[in-house]
């Protein structure tokens, strides 16, 4: 009886969430390490083919334009089949198409594989259901959890840009598009086994704590957290569509940069492949982790003193990759371009973390996933014009500067859209 007590009091002290945050990061940490690999692969196709810059980076605009619908669809299916499932299902698809990859001869097969069905199954397994699961676990420490999964996404890119560096150098682009393939299909399937909905659906509470009479009445996003806005009402509220445009700045600079970064520094600016891989893999995505984790536990801790909303990050977000998009018309050596990869990870780091989050605090979590599915097709759609924009830049003018220009602008947007953003007004009677 003693033992089974022992057990009993283990297995109530033992909060879940945490093994959530586990598979979540697993889950991220391949599909984005096999995502953003573009950039790697980049430099030998063109030599092998001869196929220009903007003919490949349609591919890569076309991957980025797919993966905001399903993860839309990810969205609806984790309220219907739960996360672990619709993971697994992302899985599988995402690791054939992606070794799939490592058969094509024409420009539209890269396009139709790449820019179709590899973001089918990336967009299954990514941000979507594993991001709005860690949200629904966490109140306290939301922010901190969400930071730490993001994580997995920064440090996929790290070491899995790195291997395909080396795979490219040993077994060719072929050989290694079939490796990245069995990766995002062996590493997506065990972290989604490790998923499951929500606290309450194992009969405990967020945190792994009841929270107390003086949070719930202190805090706006304890207050919401039951509450589940439908589609149907939030676009129906000016602070949905302030939140979207408060993303699309700093998404459309980064995914062009993260796109191009490479290519720009090794065949614009003369600095060695070998060097440019380490500082995109090294300074701006190491950048972009510390960034994450900044602006989870400080977006935490200022809450949870000063009972504040989370834009003072988000600020630094839209306003630090603006001014960090300007400053790349100087550049012209290697120190520069680590010193803006810096300020641009840790920047845009910042936001991946907070944003989700956020939108919990406004909307509460009770349809996030679904919530989040329906921002990320905006913002992610209106993203996937970064990789266009600096490609066609460079093929228009020889220069990325009016792709540097635009999205500069466009985050000064962005951050005026924070600014006007309200949270919403909360009705007694919210129907899903």
């Amino acid at each position: 009886k003693r033992l089974n007590s022992m057990a009993e009091e283990t297995r109530r002290r033992f909060f879940y969430g945490y093994v959530v945050v586990i598979g979540a990061w697993l889950a991220m940490f391949v599909s984005a390490g096999t995502q953003f690999s573009f950039g790697i692969f980049l430099p030998a196709l063109l030599e092998d083919f001869g196929w220009t810059r903007g003919m490949l980076s349609l591919g890569f605009t076309l991957n980025l334009l797919f993966m905001p619908v399903f993860g839309l669809l990810s969205g609806y299916l984790v309220d219907r089949i739960g996360p672990r499932r619709t993971v697994i299902i992302g899985a599988i698809i995402g690791g054939i198409a992606v070794s799939l990859l490592s058969t094509v001869t024409q420009i539209w097969q890269f396009i139709l594989i790449y820019g179709v069905l590899v973001p089918t199954g990336i967009g299954l397994s990514y941000t979507v259901p594993t991001v709005s699961t860690v949200r629904r676990w966490f109140m306290k420490k939301a922010g901190r959890m969400v930071a730490i999964a993001w994580t997995g996404s920064g440090l996929g890119i790290v070491f899995l840009v790195i291997a395909a560096h080396a795979m490219i150098d040993s077994w060719g682009w072929r050989t290694s598009y079939l490796a990245f393939g069995v990766i995002l299909l062996v590493g997506a399937v065990i972290g989604g086994l490790l998923l499951k909905k929500d606290p309450e659906s194992v009969g405990t509470y967020p945190d792994g704590v009841k929270p107390s009479e003086e949070e719930l009445k202190a805090r706006a996003d304890f207050a919401v957290r039951g509450e589940k806005w439908s589609v149907r009402e939030v676009i129906r509220v000016p602070s949905w569509w302030l939140l979207i445009g408060a993303q699309l700045g700093y998404q459309v600079a980064m995914l062009g940069f993260l796109a191009h970064l490479i290519t720009w520094g090794a065949i614009d600016l003369g600095i060695p492949l070998g060097t440019m891989v380490l500082i995109y893999s090294y300074v701006f995505v190491l950048s972009a982790v510390v960034g994450r984790l900044f602006g989870g536990f400080i977006s935490d801790w200022y809450m949870a003193r000063f009972h504040i909303s989370r834009k003072p990050v988000l600020y630094l977000t839209t306003l630090g990759v603006g001014l960090a998009a300007l400053l790349c018309f100087q550049v012209d050596s290697a120190l520069e371009i680590i010193l803006v990869s810096i300020l641009l990870g840790f920047c845009y780091g910042s936001g991946l973390s907070v944003f989700p989050t956020y939108l919990g605090d406004l909307f509460g979590v009770g349809n996030v996933s679904m919530l989040y599915g329906v921002i990320g097709l905006f913002v992610g759609g209106f993203g996937a014009m970064g990789p266009a924009l600096y490609g066609l830049s460079y093929d228009a003018t020889g220069s990325y500067n009016l792709a540097f220009l635009v999205t500069g602008v466009l985050c000064l947007i962005s951050a005026l859209c924070l600014f006007l953003l309200k949270p919403p007004k909360r009705r007694e009677n919210i129907t899903i």
